[in-house]
């Protein structure tokens, strides 16, 4: 009984990854049209902070001049 349960489990799993290869194999959009997965995003050019400027823009958001946004964006942009 418990061999036919793993039968059954593993045919039925097998048929779950066929059918979502099928439907997923060639995906479009809602309107139908096709997308186009040769396009690549290209990664945000990112700069060499100075520690001098790092440590400036620290003392800045610890004294609350500058906002936690802008300090994200800051260290976000920098070259680790």
């Amino acid at each position: 009984m418990n061999k036919l349960m793993v039968i059954g489990f593993l045919g039925l799993l097998l048929v779950g990854f066929v059918s979502a290869t099928i439907i997923y194999s060639k995906p479009t959009y809602q309107d139908g049209s096709k997308i186009n997965w040769e396009e690549s995003e290209k990664s945000p050019v990112k700069i060499d902070c100075q520690r001098n400027e790092w440590n400036e823009k620290f003392k800045d958001y610890r004294a609350e001049i500058i906002s936690k946004e802008e300090m994200k964006n800051y260290v976000g942009g920098c070259k680790w």
